[in-house]
């Protein structure tokens, strides 16, 4: 589209606000930090589920050959949304946007949003799936089973749509982050709060499924609690779906969608990071507390083997400071009788007879 001014502001000021466009004002580093402590999380959670299932359980399932993918998908959005910070910039007001500089903050954050989907798409129905293989053991569920395989189907469905939409509704795709051509999109303001909606209502169930469950199992009220406890960390995931749907009704009628965005944006991480650990967290209390105490034993040996050593070195030394110690300690009689065939030979060569004994002592001290 010719004629358009790339250094041109995106959008006039409000009254009241003075515009920036050369060093616009922005919360990157608060961005880095929320993306670094989620990928670190989510990195241990994940290592810790594979490790269970792979390694200590021997039991892997679907659900778990899928998680990798999946975490790599994670990843994936999480370096497109980082790498937006190299454009205008995280929380810029879209008056301090030049026109050109529209382009490369949107097309990071389309891929950050299909990835963001696509991780939706699949954790969801694998947190199902894991609550049916986990609640078998407590008995029939047959109502339980069906609510899981509806909602994991709605989810699906749900995402499955979202991607497609995002994909299709501009024509060509690029217009969607490059309003500098030519092109046109659908309207589709409005179905961040149809899916927002949708989304954490599923979450709900999610979160509200095992409780029904966990506190009629035959077992003492504490370990009820704790078992709870591990079920509920979906709350975050939740709390995090609700607020972007309320802020996707901001985002529809605001014309600050710059700033709009990268709000949602966290708050997407935020579910994406909660439901991988919704997903994780009930392998983790077992493998950790068997690799804790390996770790432990590990550091037992070690330490008993230093004092084992510096055992020896210090019997071996008070050896060599009073050839008589290991003699002394010994039996009167039979020190006697040493001390005396000693002497009969004319002289007294204790280093190498007492330095053997102190080598012998020193392992039954240790133990």
């Amino acid at each position: 589209m010719s004629g358009i001014d790339l250094n041109a502001p995106a959008l006039e000021a409000p009254e009241g606000y003075t515009q920036n466009l050369d060093n616009p004002t922005n919360h990157n580093d608060a961005v880095i930090a929320i993306y670094t402590v989620s990928i670190i999380i989510t990195t241990i959670f994940v290592g810790i589920r594979l490790y269970a299932k792979f390694i200590f359980l021997k039991a892997p399932r679907l659900e778990d050959y899928l998680l990798l993918p999946v975490f790599g998908v994670y990843l994936g959005h999480c370096g497109f949304w980082l790498e937006m910070i190299n454009t205008t910039g995280h929380f810029v007001h879209l008056w301090d946007f030049r026109v050109g500089g529209m382009a490369p903050f949107y097309r990071n954050g389309f891929y950050a949003t299909i990835l963001y989907e696509a991780v939706m798409l699949a954790i969801k129905p694998m947190i199902l799936l894991e609550w049916i293989r986990i609640f078998a053991s407590a008995g029939p569920r047959n109502a339980f089973n069906w609510t899981c395989y509806i909602l994991g189907t709605i989810n699906a469905l749900l995402y499955i749509g979202s991607i497609l939409t995002d994909a299709v509704s501009c024509k060509p795709r690029e217009y969607w982050w490059d309003r500098t051509i030519e092109g046109h999109c659908a309207d589709t303001r409005n179905l961040p709060i149809v899916t927002g909606v949708l989304n954490a209502v599923i979450d709900l169930f999610i979160l509200l499924l095992p409780q029904a469950i966990i506190w009629k199992l035959q077992m003492s009220k504490n370990k009820r609690f704790g078992v709870s406890l591990v079920f509920l960390v979906g709350v975050v995931s939740v709390g995090a779906a609700i607020t972007r749907t309320v802020l996707s009704f901001t985002y529809a009628q605001s014309n600050d969608v710059t700033f709009n965005f990268s709000l949602a944006g966290t708050f997407t991480l935020i579910e994406m990071t909660a439901a991988i650990v919704v997903f994780a967290a009930p392998t983790v209390p077992k493998p950790t507390a068997h690799i804790v105490k390996k770790a432990g034993s590990s550091i037992d040996r070690l330490l008993r083997s230093s004092r084992s050593g510096n055992a020896s070195y210090a019997s071996a030394t008070d050896s060599k400071a009073n050839p008589y110690h290991s003699i002394n300690e010994q039996n009167p009689s039979v020190a006697l009788m040493k001390l005396r065939s000693s002497k009969s030979k004319g002289s007294v060569r204790p280093s190498s007879s007492v330095n053997s004994e102190a080598e012998l002592a020193t392992p039954q001290r240790a133990k």
